[in-house]
């Protein structure tokens, strides 16, 4: 991604007392379950989620989604108008580490899974998806969902937005997903999207048809008739400690050893990037025009610190993505399987995964997810004929 969240940090106290202090601070922290925190958006996120709100007024559109912090990922339940943001993007202290142990968030991603998600509220609350120019547009809202899609890479009748995250081709997943990328493309203020898809004549079709329903006939505007909360799992739930949760502070053992080599049997590594030259720190500024006109075409895929491309997906992410689906699946298939014990080892094979710099190419997701699926397999079942 072009900017990176979080990256550059503000000078420490050199005493030891400011450094005691932040070390006492940052253990009471690791050792307070998620539920006691008292959580409320600061930060780089608060500053996020006032930006998303602040585009869509600009556009004329009344309607604030009812975020709320909750478990892992971004999401929106199925007709409500909550949009869930995982936990530890909370402050900074939180982002930083899941940053530093599971994987990287940058605020522009951040920004773009809020418009993708508000879009999904907003056509839920409005009851968008009934209309019939809308399924005329995007499909059936009530075709069936499925995880696993097989997309057009070539087909121009999408748009490309969380694309850019890894999630490839997204909009092609369900009218529902088209429609709440569409969305965040037609409110992102740098997308110039009648330029970026000038010659993409459906996907353009549809951006123009959500210009025309939300800022010309304003059908966003006043009080929704659907207010209906769906609260996924909020972190008030979670009872794990930050240590816990984050795999925070444990010795390095066998375990995790032989999660290491299963994994790199999976995953290949990604070149590490190319050092600055010495005396130069951070990176050089890239004027504004400029960041702009890189995002104009979509055949310009943005790079993040580790040089991923769309072509690849930084395998932290990956089991991310597919760890709901793992979950119900491992305690389904393994008897006595807990699924909080799952997401903690999945976790832990997420930041195996960021420590080692893992990536998924596009073209072997399937076959990585395969792979994956049988290791956890394997190593769930076996730790629990270990404890029994």
């Amino acid at each position: 991604m072009a900017v990176l969240a979080l990256r550059a940090r503000r000078p420490s106290g050199s005493s030891p007392l400011a450094k005691s202090v932040r070390r006492i601070g940052l253990q009471k922290l690791l050792s307070t379950r998620i539920c006691d925190l008292e959580l409320r958006p600061t930060g780089a996120l608060a500053e996020c989620v006032e930006q998303v709100i602040s585009e869509m007024r600009a556009r004329g559109i009344t309607f604030v989604p009812a975020f709320y912090l909750g478990d892992d990922d971004f999401w929106t339940s199925d007709q409500a108008v909550s949009v869930n943001i995982p936990w530890y993007l909370a402050t900074p202290d939180l982002w930083r580490l899941v940053n530093d142990h599971l994987f990287e968030y940058s605020r522009e991603e951040v920004l773009m899974y809020l418009r993708h998600e508000a879009g999904h509220a907003l056509c839920y609350a409005y009851g968008l998806w009934r209309r019939r120019d809308w399924v005329a547009m995007f499909g059936d809202f009530r075709r069936p969902y499925r995880d696993v899609y097989g997309p057009n890479p070539w087909s121009r009748d999408f748009v490309r937005y969380l694309h850019w995250t890894g999630m490839y081709h997204y909009a092609q997943k369900h009218p529902d997903e088209d429609w709440a990328e569409t969305f965040a493309v037609w409110l992102d203020p740098l997308s110039r999207w009648r330029r970026r898809y000038r010659d993409w004549q459906v996907a353009l079709a549809k951006l123009e048809y959500v210009d025309r329903i939300l800022e010309v006939e304003g059908v966003c505007r006043g009080s929704p008739p659907n207010a209906r909360l769906g609260l996924r799992v909020p972190y008030t739930e979670i009872r794990e400690t930050v240590a816990e949760y984050f795999d925070i502070g444990d010795e390095v053992d066998k375990d995790l050893i032989e999660y290491r080599k299963d994994l790199l049997d999976i995953f290949p590594r990604q070149k590490p990037p190319r050092q600055p030259p010495p005396g130069v720190l951070g990176r050089r500024a890239v004027p504004a025009g400029r960041l702009a006109a890189r995002r104009a075409s979509p055949r310009s895929p943005p790079r993040d610190r580790f040089g991923h491309t769309a072509q690849s997906l930084s395998a932290a992410r990956f089991i991310q993505q597919n760890q709901q689906m793992l979950v119900d699946r491992l305690s389904g298939w393994i008897e006595s399987a807990d699924k909080r014990v799952i997401s903690r080892f999945l976790r832990q094979l997420q930041a195996v995964c960021t420590d080692e710099r893992m990536i998924v190419p596009e073209n072997q997701r399937t076959e990585k997810l395969v792979e994956l699926t049988i290791v956890a397999t394997w190593h769930v079942v076996d730790g629990i004929h270990r404890l029994s």
